[in-house]
């Protein structure tokens, strides 16, 4: 059914909303998987910590579209995948640049990215259900 409504919605030219939400999830995904090899290699000597491109940079990729840069102060877009994150800050007495505490900072927000996402998913699927009117009455 989500491949259905999926393929729908592109082939009418409107944004496709489920498509978003799933790739937003798996780009969770990674970026959980990525994080968690950066607390992994906490005590690793000269291990540089890594990140996901922000997400936006992947919707400008898959979209074919970049960010306008309207003014000379403005930053221009990006792309990519994962990357290193040097902060350029002082390194552990491991001799790497991994600090837990931003490490797992950055890891809460991810699940909570995570439940936001599949709370937003949940609902879109619900006002489907609605609207088809299975919205499971059992009447």
């Amino acid at each position: 059914m989500l491949e259905a409504l999926s393929q729908a919605a592109s082939a009418n030219g409107g944004t496709d909303l489920l498509g978003l939400a799933k790739d937003r999830l798996h780009w969770l995904e990674a970026r959980e998987s990525v994080l968690a090899g950066n607390v992994a290699n906490a005590n690793t000597p000269g291990y540089v910590p890594k990140d996901m491109t922000p997400f936006q940079g992947v919707l400008q990729e898959q979209m074919g579209m970049t960010l306008a840069q309207t003014e000379p102060g403005h930053m221009a877009g990006q792309g990519g995948s994962a990357r290193t994150d040097r902060t350029g800050g002082s390194a552990s007495a491991d001799k790497n640049e991994v600090s837990l505490e931003a490490e797992l900072e950055k890891v809460a927000d991810t699940s909570d990215q995570q439940r936001f996402a599949t709370n937003v998913y949940s609902l879109y699927m619900s006002m489907y259900s609605t609207a088809l009117g299975t919205g499971g009455s059992t009447s």
